[in-house]
Parts: C-alpha cells; structure tokens; sequence
C-alpha cells in the first residue's frame, strides 16, 4: 500500500478570471485556449488557473476558462476538438478510454475516439477526500453512516462514483440502500450541509482548501478517518496506481474536531490534459513554463505544493503530447514507455 503525507497551511492567493491574456499575446498566437475547469478554488481550476498566467507571461499563450463544470463531460469535449487544455482526473480518462462507467451506455463509441485525441503535460497528487461531519452529528466513523444522508458529489461525475466506490470498500454499505447518496452540484452541496440537510459531505480538494474552511465557519467539523473503516477495503481501493493513502496532518483545519491529531484518508491524482492537435512547440513552451516556475505557483496557490518535479508522471494514465516529451528528454528525465507519444 503506498502511503504518502503531503502537508500545507492554509493561505496562498487564489487567482480568478474568465480570460487570462492580453491582447498582444492573443495576436501571437492567433486564438486562444479554451479550458474547462472543477468548482472554483478546487485543485484542478487553481492549476488551470495558475499556470495560465505563467503561459501568458513566459510564453503569451492565452487561456479562456469556463469553470464549475462537470469534468466528465469536459473530457469528451477535450478529445473532440472544444478545449484545448484541462485538468483531467485520473480516473476520468481511464473511463474514457474503456468507454465505461457514465460513458457506457450512450456515448462508449464517443468516449473511446475522444480518448485517442488526448494527450497530457504532467500528472500531479491533486486531491485529498475529506469526508465531512458536523461534531454534533453523532457520526464518528465511516459505520455510523449508515441510514444518513450522504452528499457524495455532483450527477454524472467522477467524483460521485469515487465517492461511492470508498464507502463501499470502508464498509460494504451501497448507495441508496444502506444510506441516501445525494448528488448535486458542488455549490449546491455545500449549502445543502450548511444548511443542515446533510448528514456527511464528501469533498475532495487539495489540502488546507478554502472550501473545507468555510464549513468550519458554520460549526466544528469531525473528518471522517478512513482507519473506522475497513482495512482490507482500504487496501483494495487504494490499489490502483492513481489512488494514495494520505494523511491530513494535525492543525491543518483551525474548526476540525481533534485537529491536533492526524486524520488517514485517501487522495487521487490528476493528468493536465492538452488536445493532442495543439502545435509541438506550444505545449513544449507550456511545459517548460510550469516546471521552471514551480516555486512561484506553489507559493500563490498552497494546494499546488503537491505537484513533484521528482514524480512528474505521478498516477498518469494519458500519453504525452510529443511536446512535453521533448521537454523531459531535453532535461533528462525518464518517460515510461506506456506514457510515450503515439509516433515515438
């Protein structure tokens, strides 16, 4: 089982904007990219959005994001020629290329042309399940969830399914039979438990996420840790390669319940995806950018520190784009053959 502890505090800047460019730039390029993202503030928006400033600025590649937006969908948009750049869950594009789980029954053929046209720059450890509980809601391990009423994530995502999938492995519990699996969006979910409708909120997010705080300003929340579960089912779920045992470590959330303790959890991994039409060039230029100013992006989003220059590739199940290959051969690091581009 691997296990990984990736600390962070609580801070950084979260930048936000439709439209990362300036017109000069734009012109250079002749169009801009179009990128769709997760929720706002959530690991895969504030990667998009980081690493767009730093494209316009090292390289003026102009990014236009449209976020909240299911990253299922976003996927097949990707692979047919509506976005050029996304962050693309692990699990996500395993889906996609087998055409199954919420592609299977009416879009597999969709789904499996869509995931040949899809390339990526890196992968990183993007997110870390936080299942949420209010204190006084008698709820202190995955057991007592039973009969409750449990916000797994929004229709037809990838989260829901993850979701799902760690409380079947923790407990045997299946959704709609054992407890209520509630599924809207993430916006919508998150006032619903605010509100008091909800008993638990699954959310994954990066650690130390501004979206776990702001439950905490309602009332003191319990994490659910993942050792009231099941062992033997946090081993299976954890065994494929994008899916980690985490630790959030002790003062990481100011209004969690026994927060000088650490909590055991899971997290999964994210590809950046880029259409596998872009030009060469620019995807190298991209990814030389992020790597060279990885210092800066971590310290304007906290949630970024996870990215690993030592693990490039960590969980990616998606190929290179020829362009990021040729950056990683220029700085001598090794491409595993089942990430190599198609021509190489």
């Amino acid at each position: 089982m691997r296990d990984l502890t990736k600390r962070g505090f609580i801070g950084g800047l979260l930048l936000t904007g439709m439209l990362i460019a300036a017109p000069a730039a734009v012109q250079a390029q002749g169009k801009i990219l179009r990128s769709d993202t997760d929720a706002l503030g959530a690991p895969g928006h504030t990667m998009i959005i980081v690493a767009s400033k730093i494209w316009k600025r090292e390289a003026g590649i102009a990014v236009q994001v449209n976020d909240s937006q299911t990253l299922t969908r976003s996927a097949l948009k990707l692979g047919s020629g509506k976005l050029e750049v996304m962050p693309l869950p692990t699990a996500v594009a395993g889906y996609l290329q087998k055409g199954a789980r919420m592609y299977a029954k009416k879009f597999k053929k969709e789904a499996i042309a869509a995931s040949k046209e899809i390339r990526s720059i890196l992968g990183w450890l993007a997110v870390t399940n936080h299942p949420l509980t209010f204190e006084d809601s008698g709820i202190k391990g995955f057991k007592d969830i039973k009969g409750k009423r449990v916000f797994v994530g929004p229709p037809s995502g990838g989260a829901s399914v993850n979701s799902q999938n760690y409380i079947r492995s923790l407990t045997g519990y299946e959704p709609n039979k054992d407890y209520k699996a509630i599924k809207m969006p993430w916006g919508s979910g998150l006032q619903a438990m605010l509100d008091g409708k909800l008993d638990v909120f699954f959310r994954p997010a990066g650690l130390g996420a501004a979206a776990v705080e702001q439950i905490g300003l309602k009332k003191k929340f319990r994490i659910l840790d993942a050792r009231t579960g099941n062992p033997e089912g946090l081993k299976k779920f954890t065994a494929p390669p994008h899916r980690f045992v985490l630790e959030i470590p002790p003062g990481t959330y100011k209004s969690q319940v026994d927060n000088d303790k650490k909590v055991v959890t899971t997290g999964g991994t994210f590809n950046l995806g880029v259409a596998a039409s872009l030009p060469e060039d620019m995807v190298y230029k991209m990814t030389k950018a992020i790597w060279e100013n990885l210092g800066e992006m971590q310290q304007t989003a906290v949630t970024l520190k996870s990215v690993n220059p030592k693990r490039p590739f960590i969980g990616s199940n998606v190929r290179l784009h020829s362009g990021a290959a040729k950056y990683y051969r220029e700085i001598g690091t090794k491409i595993p053959e089942r990430l190599l581009p198609p021509s190489s």
